[in-house]
């Protein structure tokens, strides 16, 4: 009885959760456009592709019922050089599942942002992005608990007449501004704001009017991060993001070292470890390994927050892959934010 209990418990917090704040990745640099719009085109090469996977909840669910897949593909428009502006197209995929009654969230977006280089040195751009997509949340109310039996104490399954609708369809919009610099040789600064469903669009499960719609609060995403060289081998990589949506906000910090396996510049080859903090949730643990164009990523949740007695301080593993290229050899030198 108790178990049963504390399965209707999670899931009424996780349920809220999903609708008053976006699920995304510990790892948000893995996935630039879901961070903001303004990062579309803008990596250092012609294209990029990429795929995303996280799980959490492992020890508390039954069974893998919370995971998130994404997948996203931006590239570069036009033939830019490192002094040139341009713009930059994106397309990413999203999936997201969520406790035992498999609230799916389902979504696509196109992404076309603006680079515009500040200087003639290449060194510093000013870049916005908009963004665009319809996204689809289904779950399955038949497996919902709304009463107990009062002699047994067994679980009442719902009769399908909590909800007027368990399938909504909604159209969603952003847009994102950021600002990168590059004052020295081998460091970087950037800053940038993401604004996420600006048209609030309603996720009601109920056929109510306008004026009584429940409508996805709009999110606020401000970041930065930086790449302060000790060597030409070596590198701190700290990074800070902040959420706000309605009444919920995050703050996670990060700091990684970089270290490069060449001194040649343009041998990719390196190795990043380090540490994310979600105050008041969980420590990440990460790793990162660049081999010519592909990067692999690794990070683990250790959970710190209230729910620690339930979780064992088990949070989810979470993996990336990113595989980035050009099309013509001598024309592949673009500007690009540290760590992307």
């Amino acid at each position: 009885m108790r178990k049963i209990w504390f399965l209707v418990i999670i899931f009424s917090i996780s349920l809220s959760f999903v609708i008053a704040q976006d699920v995304h990745f510990s790892n948000y640099n893995a996935q630039p456009l879901l961070l903001n719009p303004a990062f579309a085109g803008l990596n250092g090469a012609d294209f990029r592709i990429g795929a995303n996977f996280k799980a959490q909840w492992l020890g508390v669910s039954e069974g893998n019922t919370y995971r998130t897949t994404s997948v996203f593909g931006d590239f570069a428009l036009g033939k830019p050089t490192k002094f040139s502006n341009f713009g930059g197209l994106g397309v990413s995929l999203f999936s997201d599942q969520a406790g035992d009654l498999n609230y799916n969230t389902n979504k696509v977006d196109i992404t076309f942002a603006y680079h515009i280089m500040l200087n003639n040195r290449g060194t510093q751009s000013f870049s916005f992005g908009l963004q665009g997509g319809f996204a689809h949340r289904k779950f399955d109310q038949s497996r919902a608990l709304f009463q107990f039996d009062p002699i047994t104490g067994e679980p009442i399954l719902s009769a399908v007449e909590a909800f007027d609708a368990d399938t909504r369809f909604y159209a969603d919009a952003g847009a994102g501004f950021l600002y990168s610099t590059s004052p020295k040789k081998n460091s970087n600064y950037f800053f940038g704001l993401a604004l996420q469903h600006v048209n609030q669009p309603n996720i009601s499960s109920f056929n109510i009017n306008s004026d009584q719609s429940e409508r996805m609060y709009m999110k606020f995403t401000l970041h930065g991060g930086a790449l302060i060289p000790f060597s030409d081998q070596l590198g701190l990589m700290p990074g800070v993001m902040l959420l706000k949506q309605g009444p919920t906000y995050e703050a996670n910090l990060s700091a990684f070292m970089r270290y490069k396996l060449s001194r040649v510049p343009t041998v990719k080859t390196a190795l990043y470890f380090g540490v994310m903090y979600r105050i008041e949730d969980a420590f990440i643990l990460g790793a990162r390994a660049d081999v010519k164009n592909l990067q692999i990523h690794f990070s683990y949740d250790l959970n710190v927050s209230k729910l620690t007695s339930a979780s064992k301080a088990n949070g989810g593993p979470e993996v990336a892959i990113i595989y980035s290229g050009s099309f013509d050899r001598k024309n592949n030198d673009r500007y690009c934010p540290a760590g992307f």
